[in-house]
């Protein structure tokens, strides 16, 4: 990453304001996404650049080949601050803003059940088609289409004494509910676990203590607005 072009590209598209100096202001999330936030500031005021990165998103992204770099090291850093004077010199820093990373989590833990009902729907969909469990017809044209195979759900994942998580998964169709005896994928009981052990722990001053996640689901996208219709912890 070489800081002097990026000091340059921002000095060359950022005119908008006379100003004393210019603040660049990178801001990572933990999955390595970022905000781009330019100042202006002048006789001690700050005025913030509406002005889109667009000619020079190129050098911007550079810096999140560094993030990638270090995000596991001691070196690791959620923030780059980077001070351009009007006659061009610099200076720049690094560093992990615990609550920037704060933020982060909680801004993930309060959509998971978004990531969790979409995942269920998908890989119940793919389970029930590899053991031929969804009926099948031909549309129109010939091609053969999938039927639902159920209306509504309700999924409950609970995190044993021994960190273990167990899960039950019933669909209804009809007004009949059946139990579907799927394992989950590594990678779908890696995320409810780690979503447990944020909200108990790094996020327990914000999140209730909790075992059980139950999630009802309308085989649709859960509305955020009526997130308590469909979500509970306890």
């Amino acid at each position: 990453m070489n800081i002097y072009e990026l000091v340059s590209q921002v000095r060359r598209e950022y005119t908008e304001f006379e100003y004393d100096k210019l603040l660049v202001d990178y801001i990572f999330t933990l999955q390595g996404s970022y905000s781009f936030i330019v100042n202006y500031e002048k006789d001690g005021e700050l005025k913030e650049s509406e002005q889109s990165n667009k000619a020079i998103r190129d050098e911007v992204r550079k810096m999140t080949g560094k993030f990638e770099k270090y995000k596991s090291s001691d070196q690791k850093f959620n923030r780059v601050k980077i001070e351009i004077n009007n006659d061009g010199a610099y200076k720049h820093n690094y560093w992990w803003d615990n609550a920037v990373e704060k933020q982060d989590l909680l801004d993930y833990a309060d959509v998971f059940y978004q990531w969790a009902n979409d995942r269920m729907m998908s890989l119940i969909f793919e389970y029930e088609k590899e053991n031929n469990l969804i009926a099948t017809q031909y549309d129109d044209d010939g091609d053969l289409e999938y039927l639902s195979s159920w209306d509504s759900g309700l999924f409950t994942f609970h995190i044993n004494d021994k960190g273990k998580l167990e899960h039950k998964i019933v669909l209804t169709q009809d007004g009949k509910e059946r139990i579907l005896d799927m394992p989950l994928k590594d990678y779908f009981v890696e995320g409810i676990l780690e979503h447990h052990k944020s909200t108990n722990n790094e996020l327990a001053d914000e999140w209730k203590s909790w075992n059980t996640m139950e999630l009802k689901s309308l085989h649709s996208d859960i509305p955020h607005d009526k997130r308590e219709e469909f979500v509970r912890y306890f």
